[in-house]
């Protein structure tokens, strides 16, 4: 069978799944604020069945419509018939790249910014100067953005005055016997926003008895293949994969959700072959490695803490009991669960930049739930969702720190 008609067969495969009993209507959060039937999994299913059959055409609004879905995995986790929505989604969004295109500042950033770090360097240095010697705020004032990127722009976090990867060696060796060569995929937040978090994790794997290894690398490609861009998240994919090989790394440890579930779950499929080496997210590492006995230490953070899982994190990479386990074996550390712990906050990479205000009211639901806790730090294993929280948290004038938890082992 040519690969066209494979993947119409596929197409009408994933679609026919769906018998339209409404139970994603009860779990979808895009749906729990619009309220309309476009914006749930069951609707995404016939639009892409109208697109199938030619009944729709992919027109910018269709484009819109498909873009109000977070990828979460609530539906699917939740349908009796498991259809996979997230798949759906993602190939009717590829199917509108190959007849329209990119959008120009998606295609830009993919084809030009990503595969490049010398101009993501290079931008990044930019914004860390404009936001250090006051050119933000004057920007800001003048209205020299147009809206769509003043509201982009609002968002962006402080960024690092160097990036992670400048301020560590290529190798870094444990102090004592080398038990396990590791990779450290830094991933770009860690990179150019969280760079402590990133030391934090090169030294806790040192402290392990890990040789930690850091190649020259670049994005997962999720922000392409999310878009529908599978070219150059191949690309990328294919660019990150040879990297580390050529270390000779056994395992590839990631300390952002979204990376780690790119690199387990997409990777194999953009590549069309599985990995030469082990995924695993550092919580899950160092779960299932053994941290040193810390009985008799103080306690190091003697206030309350909660944790939020990330769904790339929980539904996409299994990875739930393992930074609990960690957050408790903390000496003297109260830990929290609050309820819903692992419904999505609304982040979702670039779905809060393109969709900003009903991001904020998803993730409403998320900051009372931790506020319920009393909780005065949040840990999560997603940048994007720390980042996300901590926006919402600081609107509410909380108080409440969000950390990565490595960040509170010491």
């Amino acid at each position: 069978m040519c690969p066209e008609n494979y993947n119409k067969v596929l197409d009408n495969d994933l679609v026919a799944q769906c018998s339209r009993c409404g139970k994603c209507r009860s779990v979808c959060p895009v749906f729990a604020e619009l309220r309309a039937e476009p914006y749930v999994a069951r609707g995404k299913v016939q639009l892409y069945k109208a697109l199938l059959n030619g009944t729709l055409e992919a027109t910018e609004k269709y484009r819109e419509l498909i873009s109000f879905c977070l990828l979460c995995g609530r539906c699917t986790e939740n349908c009796p018939n498991g259809v996979e929505t997230e798949k759906i989604v993602l190939r009717a969004r590829s199917k509108l790249v190959d007849s329209r295109g990119l959008p120009f500042i998606k295609r830009n950033v993919f084809q030009h910014m990503l595969k490049n770090n010398g101009r993501l360097n290079l931008a990044a240095g930019m914004l860390y100067l404009c936001q250090h010697l006051g050119l933000r705020s004057l920007v800001r004032k003048t209205g020299l953005l147009p809206g769509p990127l003043k509201n982009m722009e609002q968002l962006l976090p402080a960024l690092a005055a160097r990036p992670l990867r400048s301020q560590l060696p290529a190798v870094i060796n444990p102090p004592g016997q080398v038990k396990i060569k590791v990779g450290y995929f830094t991933g770009c937040l860690s990179q150019y926003v969280f760079t402590e978090t990133g030391k934090n994790v090169a030294r806790i794997l040192t402290r392990m008895g890990a040789q930690v290894v850091i190649p020259e690398q670049y994005c997962c490609g999720m922000p392409a293949f999310t878009a529908g861009d599978r070219m150059n998240a191949a690309a990328l994919a294919r660019m990150n994969v040879a990297a580390f090989q050529d270390t000779g790394v056994e395992m590839v440890i990631t300390d952002c959700a979204t990376c780690g579930s790119t690199w387990r779950n997409k990777y194999p499929e953009l590549l069309g072959e599985e990995l030469p080496f082990r995924v695993m997210d550092i919580c899950q590492f160092l779960a299932q490695w053994g941290l040193p006995d810390t009985s008799g230490l103080p306690c190091q953070v003697p206030v309350p803490v909660t944790y939020h899982d990330p769904c790339h994190l929980a539904r996409h990479m299994q990875v739930r009991e393992e930074p609990r386990a960690l957050l408790r074996g903390i000496p003297g550390m109260e830990f929290i669960e609050m309820r819903e712990a692992d419904h999505c906050c609304g982040a979702s990479g670039s779905f809060q930049l393109e969709h900003q205000d009903l991001a904020a009211r998803i993730g409403e639901r998320k900051i009372n739930n931790i506020l319920a806790t009393g909780a005065r730090v949040v840990a999560t294993g997603c940048p994007s969702c720390r980042l996300h929280l901590a926006r919402l948290l600081q609107g509410r004038d909380a108080g409440i720190t969000v950390v990565h938890p490595v960040d509170l082992l010491r």
